[in-house]
């Protein structure tokens, strides 16, 4: 399975893309003295929804992801989905993860930099400097948009165990909540989750609400 992970994952990274996964998983394997897991999923969704808003126009789409963690909290990893903005332009979305978590006095935390990339339209690349807090059953992160990107913001919770809820705002764009379930089936995970998209004024997006399915194999 890994096997084919590694393919589907290949054969949509361009030269930029495996340079930078080489660098990441090599520093991880120099600082953990080549300590390393790998780990790999693959997924098909009825509509990749993104921050609220739909990235594949409402038809579904395939994901992949593979990676490396460590004993000691480095990771990285790269995720790979189908996109579709109805411009014909952009396919894939390519995510590079490189990142640090760790726990300490019952707090989860998590650092990292993540690079989005888009095959077929290079004007929606960017980057997110990742801050999070784990505590309690809440989740609070804050994604630090590099260069002109936005600033995102989001809180989540699994606490009430019947469903998860989150919240975001992304700076400039809109706000939207969601509410999600997940559970073991098929040897993956399956999750069905409603989204509620608020665009802000002068953003010259549209509101909107999304109900998927998705299912994920590890």
């Amino acid at each position: 399975m890994l096997g084919k992970i590694k393919g589907f994952i290949l054969s949509h990274l361009n030269f930029d893309h495996i340079v930078k996964l080489v660098v990441a998983i090599s520093l991880i394997c120099i600082a953990s003295g080549v300590n390393a897991g790998t780990v790999g999923s693959v997924g098909v969704s009825s509509d990749y929804v993104f921050r609220g808003q739909s990235q594949h126009g409402g038809d579904y789409a395939l994901s992949a992801s593979l990676g490396v963690e460590t004993g000691s909290g480095l990771y990285a990893n790269v995720w790979i989905s189908d996109v579709d903005y109805g411009d014909g332009l952009a396919t894939h979305e390519v995510d590079t993860v490189l990142g640090f978590s760790k726990e300490l006095f019952g707090i989860g935390l998590d650092l990292a930099h993540i690079d989005y990339a888009y095959q077929g339209d290079s004007s929606k690349d960017l980057s997110e400097v990742l801050i999070s807090a784990d505590f309690g059953g809440f989740q609070l992160s804050h994604f630090v948009g590099q260069d002109d990107a936005s600033d995102y913001t989001e809180v989540s919770t699994g606490f009430l165990k019947v469903v998860d809820l989150a919240y975001g705002d992304y700076d400039g764009v809109g706000s939207h909540y969601s509410v999600s379930k997940g559970f073991d089936a098929l040897s993956g995970s399956v999750t069905l989750s409603y989204t509620d998209f608020t665009a802000d004024d002068n953003s010259g997006l549209s509101d909107e609400t999304n109900l998927s399915v998705s299912y994920h194999y590890s």
